[in-house]
């Protein structure tokens, strides 16, 4: 074969290819393009050999490759077996979707990428393993997270696995709605602290970030940072005009590593909880992924900007209760500039303070908190010791707005209530507050519920002191009876009980239930003035008026078309508007089912009746018309094994 012969043939099998993919994409349109142009051409490459000689062997060429019959006839056989070769790479094609489905991979940049993660998952797989085995956590995941040993070899899997996931053990510290005490007490003990990261990676993500460097936009900035922790690090800074500032700084390949720790703790999650009883009772994989979509945010500065700002602006009528400014030209996702709050902890600089200016704060902080949460509905998440200080002008300062709570009005309200009920012992308004305010079996309990928190509230209210446990055992009881408590709002309780260390530090004796008792009747109040119920009165008159201005026309229609016998009720085929879509698609399938059948038996009965017809000596008009409707059969059942099995995927 010469140069010129081999291109010939080169470029018609590539042109047949697309061919056969356009067709196969208008029968299968879930496919990939690519998926079904490489099946088409290896598919043509392999059985084109095979086709030239079926030919020679029906008798359309001799043995010397010259034409034996007519030149339509050979035409016609020739189609016959091109359908074969398409319905061949169709059967293949459908045996690749069946077992990689199309989108598995992504297309080939998505490959590259996945790769490349790919490869750093693996290696961190290979850690993790080491991990996980020498801490015993692998052996004691099969007790779950009640049982001692569990925690134990968690919390040592944890601290000899970096920093995303100590932070992960620090999300879940907050979850006591889910995860038993213990637990939650041996996770909040977890640190974040790191070695800083080189002054040079430093200077280059702030260079990056401004396109210029840090001595051209402060008028002093200190490489050495004064806090590290797991995902960042914070450096003080002087800005030109002379305002003192702090800048947070994204410690480099951060990100990177918090991606690949996340795709594997998700996939862990899928894993156990298909395997562990406990962990698909506590909704393992959904509270991953929260967890997830957290830290992820808390990776984006530009939210904690906004958040910064939201929290400020809830606190402007608290004046001893302050928050840093955003410098906002110079924070991006990975750089966030603000005011530096002067002070120290609140346990190192109490002791300075006078009483009374201590016993004023402490209550300043319960309020100002319970507000965000009950009036405002916006609040400071991560509410722990380490992020309240106490400033020199002797007012609070709070620090990291990384993770805030957003509650809506309605369940505000209903929170207030519960919050009441809890603090005051009343049994009877905290249930009907959870049966309103969280997804509740309409089928429940109510009275065992009532006498179950019952007896816990009435255990809670002789407690001497409170931690961050504080209202695990009221979780308990509603994880007994299966109500589950939205993330934020689980957030409010936590941000609460998290200031008890804080209001005792600054006010000895002045812990959460005493505060509870004495700012939670005026903002309940607050929520229930007759200014608020009033303005939701006029509101939902407003509304009520426009739909009864509506009513007289509506009416008037109705009776006019009764008195005239026009009246026609219509009634809708499909409930849903993908209804019919569905239905048309059943009604596809067992039409394709339908004519497959027929057609491969009608193909089978021409194969097995004679024909006086002959085109070769071994070729008749049987055969091909035998060869037309056994490809037809074939391909209208492989397009319906896609269909199936696309469905039931979905």
């Amino acid at each position: 074969m010469d140069a010129l012969s081999f291109l010939y043939q080169a470029l018609t099998t590539l042109l047949v290819a697309a061919v056969f993919t356009v067709v196969i994409k208008r029968l299968l349109p879930a496919v990939g393009w690519i998926r079904a142009y490489l099946v088409s051409l290896l598919t043509l490459i392999a059985l084109i050999p095979v086709s030239v000689w079926a030919g020679t062997a029906l008798g359309i060429f001799t043995d010397e490759g010259a034409l034996a019959v007519a030149p339509g006839i050979a035409l016609v056989t020739g189609a016959i077996i091109l359908l074969w070769i398409f319905a061949v790479a169709l059967l293949a094609l459908v045996v690749v979707e069946l077992i990689v489905p199309t989108g598995t991979f992504g297309g080939p940049i998505e490959g590259i990428v996945e790769s490349r993660l790919g490869i750093r998952r693996l290696r961190r797989y290979l850690q993790l393993g080491w991990i996980v085995m020498r801490s015993g956590l692998g052996r004691a995941l099969r007790y779950g997270p009640e049982s001692s040993e569990f925690v134990t070899a968690l919390i040592r899997m944890i601290n000899s696995a970096g920093v995303t996931f100590v932070k992960f053990g620090q999300l879940l510290s907050t979850r006591s709605d889910l995860l038993p005490a213990p637990l939650i007490t041996a996770l909040s003990s977890l640190q974040t602290s790191a070695a800083p990261a080189s002054s040079e990676d430093i200077r280059e993500t702030l260079l990056n970030e401004w396109d210029a460097e840090p001595d051209a936009i402060f008028g002093h900035f200190d490489p050495d940072p004064f806090a590290a922790a797991s995902v960042a690090q914070v450096h003080r800074a002087t800005l030109k005009d002379g305002r003192r500032v702090v800048v947070k700084v994204q410690r480099p390949g951060a990100a990177e590593q918090v991606q690949v720790d996340c795709d594997i703790l998700l996939r862990f999650a899928r894993t156990a909880q298909k395997r562990f009883e406990w962990a698909d009772r506590l909704g393992l994989l959904a509270l991953i992924g929260g967890l997830v979509d957290s830290l992820n945010q808390e990776l984006d500065y530009d939210i904690e900007a906004r958040n910064t700002t939201a929290i400020a602006r809830s606190l402007k009528w608290h004046p001893l209760i302050t928050a840093p400014t955003i410098i906002p030209e110079l924070s991006t996702k990975r750089v966030l500039v603000m005011t530096e709050l002067q002070g120290a902890p609140v346990p190192s600089a109490v002791a300075s303070t006078e009483t009374a200016q201590r016993d004023e704060l402490a209550s300043e902080l319960f309020s100002a908190t319970a507000e965000s949460i009950l009036i405002h509905g916006v609040f400071h998440a991560d509410l722990h010791p380490g992020n309240i200080m106490l400033l020199q002008d002797e007012t609070i300062g709070l620090l990291d707005f990384g993770a805030i709570g957003v509650i809506d009005a309605e369940t505000r309200q209903l929170l207030a209530s519960l919050l009441l009920a809890i603090f005051t012992d009343d049994n009877v308004n905290a249930v009907a507050s959870i049966l309103m305010a969280f997804d509740v079996d309409p089928d429940i309990d109510r009275s065992a519920l009532q006498r179950d928190l019952g007896r816990v509230l009435t255990v809670l209210g002789h407690r001497q002191e409170a931690d961050a446990t504080i209202f695990s055992d009221v979780f308990a009881v509603l994880r007994e009876y299966g109500i589950s408590i939205p993330g934020d709002v689980a957030g409010a309780f936590r941000t609460l009980a998290s200031l008890d260390i804080t209001l005792q530090t600054l006010r000895p004796g002045y812990g959460l239930f005493q505060a509870a008792q004495e700012a939670l009747p005026h903002l309940v109040t607050t929520l229930s003035s007759p200014e608020l119920l009033a303005n939701i009165a006029a509101t939902s008159a407003l509304t009520s008026a426009i739909a009864a201005r509506r009513l007289p026309a509506r009416a008037e229609r109705l009776t006019t078309q009764l008195e005239r016998g026009e009246l026609t009720l219509r009634a809708r085929s499909f409930a849903a508007s993908s209804d019919p879509e569905w239905f048309g698609s059943v009604v596809d399938d067992i039409l394709s089912g339908a004519f497959a059948c027929i057609a491969i038996v009608m193909a089978l009965v021409f194969l097995l009746v004679p024909s006086t017809v002959h085109i070769t000596t071994v070729l008749t008009l049987h055969h091909l018309i035998a060869g037309v409707l056994g490809f037809i059969g074939i391909t209208l059942a492989l397009r319906l094994i896609i269909r199936l099995f696309a469905r039931r995927a979905g």
